[in-house]
């Protein structure tokens, strides 16, 4: 199981994580207010170039985030899905052609939410439907993720329940789950019984820790709300294939002696679940 982690801030690193042993990153398209800067010939040549210097250091890109609007921006136009898919869409068709140029599988998304259920249902569905030819064309798996977000309520994708609504209604092999452990605690979800309930859907992970309402992204050896024994014991029971990926990075006012340091523990962490050694993480 490939074992990967969430793209540092300086790009230095690439090679240092994998002297350390990670096979791979997890690469994060960037979330901007200024949606147009992406659909530019630049931004593609700049996220070639990223994928490059990745794939130089001997790393894959084991999967990738899409690019989202946080409830927290302001509203495009009108603050209606119309707008939304106005703005966003193009962007999400343009970053599925480039998870397939790096040679990768698995594309994240936080789908489009409102206060009603129903409405976010209705309009994610026309979304989804308008995404899957291209997936289907490109070879790349759109995996739903579980969201946390303090000012969107419950955001309407926070239980297994929610995701599993979309990937039961397309029945697409290229349209699965994303779990983030850490964004289900903040909710209180449980993520053991998440994997369960998911089972064969779950195509990505985002593993760390949390406490309630509060999004820290921590190791998973930092709190005790999830025994992580048993979840990787769930993911075996559900035959799950994808990576191990930590969705954790160094603060970036760390230097690079103890960036590496960092994410040495992070490995260390990351290997001692897989072999259910979490004795280990305190050694």
């Amino acid at each position: 199981m490939d074992i990967s982690v969430r793209e540092p801030k300086n790009e230095l690193l690439y090679p240092e994580l994998k002297r350390i042993g990670f096979d791979g990153i997890d690469l994060n398209f960037p979330t901007w207010d200024k949606l147009d800067v992406i659909l530019s010939d630049k931004f593609e040549n700049v996220m070639l170039e990223k994928y490059k210097k990745i794939s130089d250091a001997g790393l894959k890109v084991c999967q990738t985030h899409l690019t989202y609007y946080p409830a927290h921006f302001p509203p495009l136009e009108d603050g209606s899905y119309r707008a939304y898919e106005k703005a966003v869409l193009p962007i999400l068709i343009k970053e599925i052609d480039l998870v397939s140029k790096m040679n990768c599988r698995i594309a994240v998304i936080h789908l489009y939410f409102e206060e009603s259920k129903e409405n976010s249902r209705a309009a994610n569905l026309q979304l989804i439907e308008k995404l899957l030819p291209v997936l289907d064309e490109k070879n790349v798996i759109l995996a739903i993720e579980n969201i946390y977000a303090s000012d969107c309520g419950e955001a309407n994708l926070t239980t297994a329940e929610d995701l599993l609504f979309y990937t039961e209604h397309f029945q697409s092999g290229n349209l699965g789950i994303c779990l983030d452990t850490g964004h289900a605690v903040t909710r209180r979800q449980k993520p053991i019984e998440m994997v369960e309930k998911i089972g064969k859907t779950l195509k990505a992970l985002h593993l760390h820790s949390n406490v309630f309402k509060e999004d820290l992204h921590l190791p998973p050896c930092f709190t005790a709300n999830v025994d992580w024994r048993r979840f990787h014991d769930a993911l075996d029971e559900v035959d799950y294939l994808g990576a191990f990926n930590m969705e954790i990075s160094a603060p970036p006012q760390m230097n690079k002696k103890t960036a590496l340091a960092y994410y040495d523990m992070i490995y260390g962490i990351a290997e001692g679940l897989i072999k259910r050694d979490t004795k280990s993480w305190t050694e």
